[in-house]
């Protein structure tokens, strides 16, 4: 599934609010909540030695990919788009891999002018 078929799909699941920003909301708090349970996911791995379930992981980022999705469709932004943004202005700050040095010297003029293209 393409991330267009997917957007239809989710929009089609999406309970629409009283106003555009209680929807933008709405996608936001969702996304908060759904990196929760993943990091709880965690956490009990950690702090009490449950095994990582791997399912659960998935449903999780695929729940957390429904709230992105519909966030960008609320606001008509073009996903491929900003993950093809992210990933130029990645390729700027690391040229060649992830180096220490690049992640705590970053060029933001640069990149902020990647991300305004």
């Amino acid at each position: 599934m393409n991330l267009d078929e997917y957007g239809k799909n989710a929009k089609r699941t999406m309970a629409i609010l009283r106003t555009e920003t209680m929807d933008d909301l709405h996608m936001i708090l969702g996304m908060v909540t759904e990196v929760a349970e993943l990091a709880d996911v965690y956490k009990k791995y950690i702090a009490y030695g449950k095994d990582l379930d791997f399912i659960n992981i998935q449903e999780e980022i695929g729940d957390l990919m429904w709230y992105v999705v519909n966030f960008c469709t609320l606001n008509n932004f073009d996903l491929e788009k900003i993950l093809e943004t992210n990933i130029n202005k990645l390729n700027t700050r690391y040229p060649e891999a992830f180096a220490k040095h690049q992640a705590n010297n970053r060029d933001l003029k640069k990149e902020r002018e990647i991300l305004e293209k």
